[in-house]
């Protein structure tokens, strides 16, 4: 398999990383064609002239068909939503023989959120297909405003003044900026050494989350009192709330998550592939840019 015969169409396309991996793709002139959900308008795609096809990722049948003449396959569709035994089947039946997953470290979880179980057998299935495939997990993804986790941080830290934190502050992080996603989703693509291998990318070093609150604030130069709150305690009044439906902007599962350690060693990625991820303090400088143009 090499860049010329290659054939690549990618699922997910329009979300966080999906963009990132279509911009690389273009940067390195590599053949590609997008398949979107039908119903919507993709300005930026269209603005970048991508080949677009249109299914829905749970239609067997129509994505098939999407997928012939294709002979590899980068799915950015997130692994929990339940739909990789129908994308997998759609491969097959297409003839695609390359196909290149992202998944999550979310899945070494200790606690059992309903995505850990399907995510795992998602991953199972990959495994078990007829595909030459590669697994990337990355940990929290952050790189511009529009990520779902650091960029919430950041706009607590400019707006309040006490800042909560449950827990000591103690456990480890090791985010991941965007940009390496994409970059490690497009290195394996033609690697043989990453083939039927999965793989934990993260950020260059870990940090315990005391150390990236204090690196955003030195980048914005604000200084927030740190309030801390025993975690245990507060996600079960959490979780009490939370039965009677009541929204609130942070969920019991976050705060457990947030104490729990979730750094990994992306050594077999560097071995295989040169994996190299850019620090945090060097890529939260460029969200921190992007977020104060918007506001």
């Amino acid at each position: 398999m090499n860049n010329k015969s290659t054939n690549i169409i990618v699922t997910g396309a329009n979300g966080f990383t999906g963009r990132f991996v279509c911009k690389e793709l273009l940067k390195r002139k590599i053949k590609f064609s997008v398949v979107l959900r039908p119903g919507k308008s993709y300005p930026w795609i269209q603005r970048l002239k991508i080949n677009t096809f249109y299914a829905d990722v749970n239609n067997t049948s129509s994505l098939s068909e999407v997928f012939k003449g294709f002979n590899c396959l980068i799915n950015i569709v997130s692994l929990g939503f339940g739909s990789a035994e129908k994308i997998v089947e759609s491969c097959e039946n297409a003839g695609i023989k390359r196909g290149i997953f992202v998944s999550s470290t979310s899945i070494f979880t200790t606690l059992n959120p309903r995505s850990k179980k399907i995510r795992i057998m998602a991953e199972t299935i990959i495994k078990e297909s007829n595909l030459v495939w590669t697994i990337i997990r990355p940990t929290m993804i952050y790189g511009t405003p529009k990520d779902r986790n650091i960029i919430k941080l950041i706009k607590w830290i400019k707006s309040l003044p006490i800042l909560p934190i449950f827990g000591n502050g103690q456990s480890l992080q090791q985010p991941i900026h965007v940009k390496d996603v994409a970059n490690a989703l497009l290195d394996v693509i033609f690697n043989e050494k990453t083939f039927y291998k999965s793989y934990n990318i993260s950020g260059k070093n870990f940090l315990t989350y005391n150390e990236v609150i204090d690196i955003i604030c030195f980048k914005i130069n604000k200084k927030v009192i740190k309030l801390f709150l025993p975690y245990k305690i507060c996600a079960k009044i959490l979780q009490k709330i939370e039965r009677l439906n009541i929204k609130l902007p942070i969920k019991s599962e976050q705060i457990l998550r947030l104490n729990e350690d979730k750094s990994f060693s992306h050594i077999n990625a560097f071995n295989d592939f040169g994996f190299n991820p850019i620090p945090f303090e060097e890529g939260i400088v460029e969200e921190i840019k992007l977020f104060e143009k918007i506001v």
